[in-house]
Parts: structure tokens; sequence; C-alpha cells
């Protein structure tokens, strides 16, 4: 390992699977993304994306265990956006969507693309943009 640790407030990941997960029959849905990350090595995140409802007040978070490479994330988005990903998800192309979520607290990253975190961490998320291929 090296001990050239810089500060980063962007994970980006790629889709690796999608899933729409339906709880209940008196409705609700979210969108389950399985996602290889890019700038983190021999890390996965498993993102679920959420449509908000009215004036809910929900809080974007990413949460860091110590002991697994696995991130979990929940974004909240817009009920016409969450749709919009839930289409272009399903009609992806062969190249992977693309995720950069920003954090609203910096992490420390080294050049060979290790995490250095001492405890189980959650951040909040400050944003996200998604990148969907085109034909």
């Amino acid at each position: 390992m090296t001990d050239n640790w810089e500060q980063t407030n962007k994970i980006s990941m790629t889709v690796q699977s999608a899933e729409m997960h339906v709880p209940s029959l008196a409705g609700g849905r979210h969108l389950l993304l399985s996602c290889r990350l890019v700038n983190i090595a021999r890390g996965n995140c498993r993102l679920e994306v959420h449509p908000t409802l009215n004036d809910e007040a929900s809080e974007n978070m990413l949460h860091i265990p110590v002991d697994r490479p696995v991130m979990r994330g929940v974004l909240h988005v817009a009920p016409d956006l969450f749709a919009k990903m839930s289409t272009d998800v399903m009609r992806s192309s062969s190249r992977p969507v693309n995720i950069v979520v920003t954090l609203a607290d910096a992490l420390a990253v080294n050049i060979a693309g290790d995490l250095r975190i001492d405890q189980e961490t959650s951040i909040k998320v400050a944003d996200a943009s998604f990148v969907f291929s085109m034909k």
C-alpha cells in the first residue's frame, strides 16, 4: 500500500445489473442497482433508487462498512426522473450505465484506488449524475 492519499468526494460506478422491486400490492417500488466501483479498487455498491413522494423528506445516503467491500446507497429522485431512469435502464445498450455520486464529505483514496476508513461510515449524498449511452 502507498502512503500517497488524496481526498475525493466523488465515487464513480457502472451498473452491472438492475432490478425493479415492488415490495407490496399496496404500492411503492424502487430500483435496485448492483454496481462496480470505478475509482475505488475491488469494490461494489448496492444502490437503491426510490421515487420521492409528496413532500417526503428523505436523505440520500451512502453506507460504507469497514469489513466488506460492498457499499450500500439510497437515493431519492423526482417521480418523473425515476420513471425515465426505469425505462432507460431497461433499454440500456451494451455499454453500462455510469453513475457518479457526489458526497457531502470527502474520503481518502490512494493512487491504487484503496479506500481508507477506520470505522463503519455513513455519508450524506449531495448529488448524483447518471449517464445512459445512446445507440
